[in-house]
């Protein structure tokens, strides 16, 4: 792959060079070269140079504000803040009821579907990404010692295993080069 993307980039340089000869009758280089040599009266204009320089600072606002390094950036800060809210408003909330565990269990569940949609994001997150937190398999007890209910224990021990496989996914992400 390496070799074979050389071997094309240069092939298509070659091919490009080659139409821009058969098209203007001379080398790019020798295009340019004519080019400043008899510059057309419009690009010494005072308006056209400052359109230009205006153009050129919009162009690198968009580029800035809309680069894939944050936009993956913020789909993962995203994620954190599920995480804080998941921590925050059910790993830390005091259940003593059967109305409060279910109640509990609703959010949780609301909670797991609204990071799934989060990781349906195919521009940052992989099926396999979302497959990792959305199936958990074996959930190995986690020991939860404020819960007094056989249930809330057991959803708790899917909350930590949830925890460590966003986690996961936030590592893997932030590692991708694309």
């Amino acid at each position: 792959m390496w070799i074979g993307g050389s071997i094309t980039r240069a092939a298509g340089a070659g091919l490009a060079v080659g139409i821009f000869i058969l098209a203007y009758g001379a080398t790019p280089g020798q295009a340019v070269a004519e080019l400043l040599a008899h510059l057309p009266p419009w690009v010494t204009y005072p308006w056209f140079k400052l359109t230009l320089v205006l153009l050129g600072l919009v162009l690198i606002g968009v580029s800035l504000h809309f680069n894939v390094w944050s936009l993956r950036q913020q789909a993962i800060d995203a994620l954190a803040e599920d995480l804080s809210w998941a921590i925050h408003h059910l790993l830390n909330r005091p259940v003593a009821t059967e109305a409060e565990v279910a109640q509990w269990e609703l959010d949780y569940r609301a909670w797991c579907e609204r990071v799934s949609q989060k990781l349906e994001n195919r521009a940052f997150f992989t099926r396999a990404d979302q497959l990792h937190f959305d199936r958990l398999g074996f959930v190995p007890s986690a020991n939860f010692a404020g819960s007094f209910n056989q249930r809330h224990a057991w959803l708790a021990s899917q909350l930590n295993l949830k925890f460590e496989r966003l986690r996961d996914v936030i590592n893997w992400t932030q590692m991708r080069r694309r």
